[in-house]
């Protein structure tokens, strides 16, 4: 509808034009079928130059989709692949004989491609869901680094073990969401190690 808007506008000019030429050429002696065939092999030019500047305009930014569709596809799986790796790692702190992971992960490629628009609505969904899950993933940790700090608190033990079993809840869980994503945008996770 809205690339109809300019054609409407072009034949509607080209009527004005057409009767102000009639009536400024009555007087003189005009072939009218002349005119008319002028006049009607003008507007279809341009309804053809019309309709093929939008069907040029519709296949670039097809083929643009596609190719920002692919960069965001590698963007991901570099992103989801650290994610992955961090939060696999056998890099944890020892508080009271539980083992936890701190680390934060930032997940700004999968905000990224939710905002795109790229992806269907369950895709963006589901990546909505991860990096929501990663996000409070980190409050997480904010969370035992302030009860390390209160140490004296006579509930510490009590605490350090919710928050020990939260923890590892929500990284199972991320790592769960990670590969049904992986599996659904039919992604590849590289197997690079960090150094």
């Amino acid at each position: 509808m809205n690339n109809l808007v300019p054609i409407i506008a072009i034949l509607i000019s080209l009527i004005i034009a057409f009767l102000f030429y009639f009536k400024v050429k009555k007087k003189k002696k005009v072939n009218k079928w002349d005119i008319l065939a002028n006049y009607v092999s003008t507007i279809v030019s341009i309804v053809i130059g019309a309709m093929i500047s939008i069907l040029i305009f519709n296949y670039q930014e097809k083929k643009t989709d596609e190719r920002e569709l692919t960069e965001l596809k590698i963007n991901i799986e570099a992103e989801l692949s650290d994610i992955q790796r961090v939060l696999s790692s056998g890099d944890v702190l020892i508080i009271n004989k539980l083992s936890f992971l701190i680390t934060y992960v930032e997940p700004i490629i999968i905000g990224e491609c939710a905002k795109s628009g790229l992806f269907n609505s369950k895709d963006v969904e589901n990546l909505l869901h991860l990096s929501r899950k990663i996000k409070f993933y980190n409050v997480q940790v904010e969370y035992l680094l302030n009860i390390i700090q209160k140490e004296e608190n006579p509930s510490f033990t009590i605490l350090l073990q919710n928050c020990n079993k939260n923890m590892e809840t929500s990284r199972t869980q991320i790592l769960k969401d990670i590969s049904q994503i992986v599996s659904h945008l039919d992604l590849k996770l590289s197997e690079s190690r960090n150094n």
